[in-house]
């Protein structure tokens, strides 16, 4: 009895097997796909299984697999050495790359589908930041935390990438600086539902000491396509002789699929520290400030005893009074954005509670029912914040109006100014909140407010003439200048107008 190896390959139509589904009676069908007849017929003398065989003569000692493979590995232009079954190990294992590109494909269009599919209701897969301060051996750093959390019925497997953007203010404004901004990556594997992924990582101070606040940090989902489909086209083991390098058109003209998830402001009322908050038997040291020039504290050691220091830190106390900026709101617009969950706390203590939400010390504020505190920024100075009522009695013909106001003091013009910068993009997302929802203005003397906008429009060009001017004037006469310019911008601070 002839026993014939596995047929690997479709037959020629020039030579083939002759099937045998209209002969009768039917015979037993083996495992390489031939039929043979249930009766031995008598060939040669001696009894033999029979096949039918429809082609070209076969050569002495050969079968008709036999003569298939030589074709087959003609069609492949194989060589002489190259076994069957190493062929068929190939072409397993490519089918098996492919169904396992095409089913994590299927899940990615799952997922990107369910994101953007989402709008503005909670996100199947979400990323949330929060910020800490962290003592990293003598420096202390700021650190943002980004939790991945997948609340999806899918998996993020294969191919997907958490990217992590950090952008600061001078490389977001100043688009021709030498700045970049840092990104992330950190792959994602095996995230199925309901896990969560937490990566930290440096905001700063960098390395001149300081921290250039707002940072933004932008949190996207990137799936590969060249690393999934590229790799079923074109699998990298080598050793295959048989392995053709894939044609460049065939591999995905993008490089990949970007899913936003969220987009995270750190500001300077994220980044403020209370060491007074703490109770004094676990109150931690007192943050580091700037590292000090040398020389600077080679003459303070050099000065004689009794007397007063004359740095500029010392001379901008004793001469010059904390600069000031404050914004005023309508109690009424205040009530109505944090009635939620602020019932029953005074409104002070409840808009500074809401101003320091994302503060690592706002337990304790709420705990305490504050309504004024003093922090300390990332370069040392202080920072006061005081929230208190007041009533705006020009605006309103109908009476005065309910007004809350947020005040911000500080020794540093550039910390007052981004904590007030701060302040400010808070209640403009409150303000469009509420104006979504339908609130309405009262009535208010229009001619009052054009000439409040006149008398702004009037020291803004008085602010470039002086500016212009401190150009061109000597040291002596630039003084009286830069006074009264210092005069100007403590008026535009403190605007008569009010949030309503």
């Amino acid at each position: 009895m002839h026993h014939l190896a596995p047929d690997l390959g479709p037959p020629n139509p020039s030579s083939s097997l002759f099937p045998l589904s209209s002969y009768s009676p039917r015979g037993e069908i083996r495992s390489d796909g031939l039929r043979r007849l249930p009766e031995r017929l008598d060939v040669g003398g001696a009894g033999r299984d029979v096949f039918l065989w429809r082609g070209p003569p076969l050569r002495h000692g050969s079968t008709p697999t036999v003569c298939l493979w030589s074709q087959v590995r003609g069609l492949l232009g194989l060589s002489q050495d190259v076994a069957p079954g190493a062929v068929v190990s190939f072409l397993k294992k490519a089918v098996d790359q492919r169904n396992k590109a095409l089913t994590s494909l299927n899940e990615a269009m799952n997922v990107s589908c369910a994101l953007l599919s989402s709008g503005t209701g909670p996100r199947p897969i979400s990323c949330t930041t929060s910020t800490t301060w962290s003592r990293l051996q003598t420096q202390d750093m700021l650190m943002a935390t980004c939790v991945l959390e997948n609340s999806s019925s899918f998996s993020l497997d294969q191919g997907w990438t958490l990217c992590i953007q950090v952008l600061t203010s001078s490389c977001a404004l100043d688009l021709d600086s030498a700045c970049s901004a840092i990104t992330y990556t950190i792959p994602v594997d095996q995230l199925g539902p309901g896990a969560r992924r937490e990566v930290t990582l440096p905001l700063g101070p960098g390395e001149n000491g300081g921290l250039d606040l707002p940072v933004t940090v932008s949190c996207t989902l990137f799936y590969s396509l060249r690393e999934v489909v590229g790799g079923a086209l074109a699998p990298s083991d080598s050793e295959d002789p048989f392995l053709d390098e894939c044609p460049s058109d065939v591999l995905p003209e993008q490089e990949g699929v970007c899913l936003p998830l969220s987009r995270h402001t750190v500001d300077m009322l994220q980044c403020l520290r209370f060491p007074g908050l703490a109770p004094p038997h676990t109150r931690a040291p007192s943050p580091l400030g700037p590292t000090r020039d040398p020389v600077v504290t080679f003459l303070e050691t050099c000065r004689e005893p009794g007397s007063q220091p004359a740095g500029p830190a010392s001379l901008r106390a004793e001469f010059l009074p904390p600069s000031v900026a404050s914004i005023k709101v309508s109690a009424e617009l205040l009530r109505a954005a944090l009635k939620d969950g602020h019932s029953g706390v005074p409104l002070c203590c409840a808009t500074l509670q809401w101003l320091l939400a994302e503060n690592a010390a706002v337990d304790v504020v709420r705990a305490r029912a504050l309504s004024s505190i003093q922090g300390v920024a990332p370069d040392g100075a202080d920072v006061h914040l005081i929230v208190r009522e007041v009533a705006m009695t020009d605006l309103c013909p109908a009476g005065p109006i309910q007004a809350v106001e947020i005040q911000v003091e500080s020794s540093s013009l550039a910390d007052i100014c981004r904590a007030h910068h701060a302040v400010v993009g808070r209640m403009q997302t409150m303000v469009t909140e509420q104006a979504a929802q339908g609130s309405s203005a009262p009535d208010l003397r229009v001619q009052y407010l054009r000439q409040i906008h006149a008398n702004h429009e009037t020291l803004l060009r008085e602010v470039q003439t002086l500016r212009d001017r401190l150009c061109t004037e000597d040291e002596a006469s630039s003084c009286a200048t830069a006074q009264r310019l210092l005069q100007v911008y403590r008026q535009l601070r403190h605007p008569s107008l009010i949030l309503l």
